[in-house]
This record gives C-alpha cells, structure tokens and sequence, in this order.
C-alpha cells in the first residue's frame, strides 16, 4: 500500500502553505491494506434497533464457531447512515423528494457515533471485554467513517424541475456561508467532516479501534458527458477529498453499485479501495457471474456480500427462517440459496483469498442470524463465519 510519504506534495497544495498538516500518531503509518469489513448502519430513528450497543457489537467482532471457540471476527466496520429522521433528509442526491442534509445533519451523525455510551463508546466496551476472554486482536479494529455527500442543490428533484434551485443552504464554515455550486464549498465541507472525526478519533483516545479512512456514498461517480454532470462534477470534488485524507494518512474507500459508472475511473478518483456491489441477491441474475467476476477482476475491486434481515427490509429479502411474528419466512431457502452463491463464486473465481470483502446486511441481519436457533441459519451463520476467518487474505 502506499506510505504517507508519498502524499506530502498533495498535503502542501491542500494546507495552503510550506508544512505538513498535523497529523495525529496513528496517521503516521503506512495506510492498512484491508481483507474484510461489515457496514454498521447508525443514526436515523426508524431504525430497529436504533442503538448500537456492546451486545450488538459482539456479533460483527466475534465468531462463535460450532463447538463454542471465540474468534476475531471482522477486522473493519464501514459507519454509515442514508437518511435522517422521518426520511425527510438525505445524506446523498434524492430523486424522490427529499431534502439535502445540511451542516446540522452532518453534525448528527458525529453525535451518534460519538455518544460516550454508545456507538464507537460501546464497540471499544464490546472489545475490551472480549480480549479479556481470547486475548488482544491482532491489530485495531479499523474504522471506515462515511462522509455524507455535499448535494449541489438543496431539493435535487424540485431542482430539475426548475423549482428551488437553491445552492446556499448546508451552513457556514468558520463564519462564511458554503455555496454548492461551488466545487471548492463542497471539497471545504468534505475536509470539515474529515476534520471533525478525526479530532473526535483524537480525543476519545480509543484503545482497540482506530480511524482508518473515509468512505464516499454515492453509489456512482459522475464524468463529463454523463446524465446531468453539471449538477454532480464528482471529478472536481471526489479527488481532492481523496487527497485530503492520503495527505493525513487516512484511507479512501468506496463500495458502489454493480457495474456503477464510475468504476472503470476509481484510481482517478484517488481510491485505496473499491468494493463492488454484486446485486445478485434482489435480482434474477441481472447480471452473471461471469460479468461480475471480470468486472471485479478487471478492475482490482473487492467484492461486496449481502444479505438482509426482518428490521425495516422488505419480507422478500429475509434470510432468517422466521419472520419477527414467528411464522414460517417463505423465501428464507431460495434466500440462503443466492447468499451461497456468492460464497462459491468467490471461491470458484479466485476472489476468495486475493481481493477484499465487505458485509452488507441491512439494518441488524448479522446479529439475527448469529443469534437465530434455527438450524438453517445457525448453518449459514457458521459458512460465513469460517469464509470470514479463514480467508487466507487475513492472514
């Protein structure tokens, strides 16, 4: 992976002047090269459970094998959330009437993360008491913070319609009013939001997790000539927040869609690391195996797993036996039976052991699944558990 050293030219074009930005002890390292990682969903009240707790926790950071042997788990969690309360803000562009977030929003999700009781509090509790029982992991568990997009226009939709094109609305930083027509209010705002966790990162002074990089959310990157550019231009902004965290020693990550516009372009962009979304657990095969392995293959990307639970995803894509009423889940086996896919292909393809895997499920499916007493999900648990562990790209 590549040495912070290499980035100091782009610290001095991005401080503005003739020294390196401070950085803080662990951004002095080399960036970690990464095998595994589960996304924690976190902030937006209809969720259910709305807390992450030290017991919540426990099921992405250890694995109970079948004969009760703990083990470590995933080594990084991305923290991400898509919407605000109520649905009525989102985090990324809306095409479905909502709001853009603005500065205050932002500030939520540093709330919820931070809570001295929860969330990164809880996953530091969650760890220390589980290297009590196993002993130390071998490394940090890494965090991946997303960084909520900076949307053109405060009401995306209205604005293509000619109504409410608004650009002066996220807030101020230190004292002057950000433009989002403005390629360089929207980079100022990445690196606000940069700054902000990582002095957070600074003070909590964490023991067993560490800052390792920032995420971008929008699940495609725009170019010149394609659909409604003008209003993205995430070539003027998603590089220069790439540069931003090279130049403090963070990484830079991004898991977008299958075959999503702009993957063919990710080094441009500045990513350490693109994860492609297969897709293939919602669809009918929209896209082969065949198609997702050479564009994963092709490109250097790592490959996303997915499955969802009962909290807040829609009936048909439960994995569990049951539903939350106790009845019978009618699409838990042709379920599982995509989920498997994804494992033997992994394997089949020689992506298994040599690219990187992140774990999408949902809301809480993770913790449903490892504590379902169904022996159908007790056996999926357990294939995921020992293709995470096992994995020789984690050792």
């Amino acid at each position: 992976m590549k040495r912070l050293s290499s980035y100091i030219i782009a610290a001095l074009l991005l401080t503005g002047c003739g020294a390196q930005k401070n950085l803080y002890k662990w951004e002095k390292d080399e960036i970690r090269p990464i095998a595994d990682a589960t996304i924690c969903y976190g902030g937006h009240s209809a969720r259910n459970p709305y807390l992450w707790t030290p017991e919540r926790f426990e099921k992405s950071v250890i694995y109970t094998d079948e004969q009760g042997q703990e083990h470590w788990f995933f080594d990084n969690m991305i923290m991400m959330e898509l919407w605000t309360d109520n649905y009525g803000v989102t985090y990324s562009i809306a095409n479905d009437g909502r709001y853009s977030s603005r500065k205050e929003h932002w500030q939520e999700q540093l709330d919820y993360w931070f809570d001295p009781q929860h969330g990164f509090a809880a996953l530091e509790q969650c760890i220390t008491d589980a290297a009590k029982r196993i002993g130390n992991p071998p490394a940090k568990r890494g965090i991946i913070f997303s960084l909520p997009d900076p949307v053109y226009f405060e009401h995306y939709t209205n604005a293509m319609k000619g109504i409410n094109r608004n650009t002066v609305y996220w807030g101020e930083i230190d004292g002057v009013q950000m433009d989002f027509a403005k390629a360089e209010d929207r980079v100022k705002a990445y690196r606000w939001m940069i700054d902000q966790v990582r002095a957070k990162f600074a003070e909590a002074k964490y023991k067993h997790i560490e800052l390792i990089g920032f995420y971008i959310l929008s699940e495609e990157l725009s170019a010149p000539g394609s659909f409604r550019y003008e209003y993205k231009e995430h070539d003027k902004t998603i590089r220069r927040a790439a540069d931003y965290c090279h130049s403090v020693g963070e990484g830079f990550y991004w898991v977008p869609y299958a075959m999503a516009p702009g993957i063919e372009s990710s080094k441009e962009f500045g990513f350490d690391l693109v994860v492609m979304q297969p897709n293939y657990y919602w669809t009918d095969a929209k896209w082969s195996w065949d198609q997702i392995e050479k564009k994963i293959m092709d490109n250097g990307l790592g490959m996303e797993l997915e499955f969802e639970g009962t909290h807040g995803e829609p009936l048909k894509s439960s994995i569990l036996s049951k539903l939350k009423n106790g009845q019978a889940n009618p699409y838990a086996a042709r379920n599982k039976a995509r989920f498997q896919e994804y494992l033997d292909n992994a394997k089949a393809r020689g992506i298994y052991g040599t690219r990187p895997f992140v774990l999408y499920t949902g809301t809480n499916a993770l913790y449903e699944i490892a504590v379902s007493e169904d022996p159908e999900d007790q056996k999926m648990y357990h294939q995921l558990g020992k293709f995470i562990i096992e994995n020789p790209l984690k050792h």
